[in-house]
């Protein structure tokens, strides 16, 4: 399945989170800065292409259709 990946921010693992979400925006800080600075910014637009099975692609396809925005990262 073609797809267009959105970057959508900079985050880093915070183990002292108080809410439970320790995923926390690094976009204003000096780091956040200056990897936005480049071509990693919220809204960069990359194709990409998803391997999916029948199923998932059908799930997938009409979850996106019903308005919801799957949110992926990139982890090497």
């Amino acid at each position: 399945m073609k797809a267009k990946l959105v970057f959508l921010d900079w985050k880093k693992y915070n183990e002292f989170a108080l809410l439970g979400n320790k995923l926390e925006s690094i976009y204003n800080s000096e780091e956040g800065l200056k990897l936005s600075s480049g071509d990693f910014h919220s809204g960069t637009t990359f194709d990409c292409e998803i391997k999916l099975d029948e199923e998932n692609k059908k799930d997938l396809t009409k979850a996106i259709k019903n308005g919801y925005i799957p949110c992926f990262y990139v982890k090497k």
